[in-house]
Parts: structure tokens; sequence; C-alpha cells
């Protein structure tokens, strides 16, 4: 099912196309620039949340732990990704897994928000 059908049936007050574009680049970032570090194979992991407020929290997890220039990169000032979904109007965060190994790209998105 595709993130479109599940906000849908969710029935989410937000913008949809904007948020499936904001997970296609987040999810393409986590492919093009993340390697694991013990050499195991790739993998990337979504997650959708409901915040309270109607708000909506995509994360992706991918299993490098490196994020250079993070602080840059979240203010849209480097990277390409980042800085289109920070221009569709999206919070973005990073943290790291707490084994150290892994990093989660959030973007909060909030209801009624639409495309710039």
């Amino acid at each position: 099912m595709t993130v479109r059908s599940r906000l849908a049936l969710r029935q989410w007050s937000g913008d949809i196309d904007t948020a499936a574009e904001v997970l296609a680049r987040l999810a393409f970032n986590a492919v093009a620039h993340a390697q694991p570090v013990d050499g195991t194979a790739p993998q990337m992991h979504v997650c959708l949340a409901f915040i309270d407020g109607g708000g909506l929290v995509i994360d992706v997890e991918d299993p490098s732990s490196g994020f250079p220039d993070a602080a840059a990169a979240l203010r849209g000032k480097q990277g390409r990704g980042l800085r289109e979904s920070r221009q569709l109007g999206v919070q973005l965060e990073w943290f790291l897994a707490a084994d150290g190994r892994r990093k989660t790209v959030g973007a909060t998105l909030q209801p009624g928000q639409a495309s710039p």
C-alpha cells in the first residue's frame, strides 16, 4: 500500500501529495548516501506517525551513522533533497539510534499544510 493510500484511509487532513514527495526525498537520500558501516546488507525503515494536533511525522532510518554537515543540510543550505523538503514547509531533524550505527532523518508536516 502506498503512502498516499495509507494517509487517505486514515483521512489525514494534511497535503497527501506533499507527504508523499517528502517521503520520496528522504528515502532517496537514504538509498543514495547511506552504506552500512559493518558491511551488512543495507536496509531502510520508514515510519509514519500521527501526532497531537493532527500532524504527521515521517521517519526514515538508514544503516549509516554518518551525516556530514547535518546542520547545514537540515537548514536547507546543502543538499538538494532536504532543501526541497524544507521548501515544501516541513520541519526536519535527525538522530542516531541507541547503538550509534544507524540514523533517522525525520520530517514533520502539519495538518492542512499545502505545497507552496
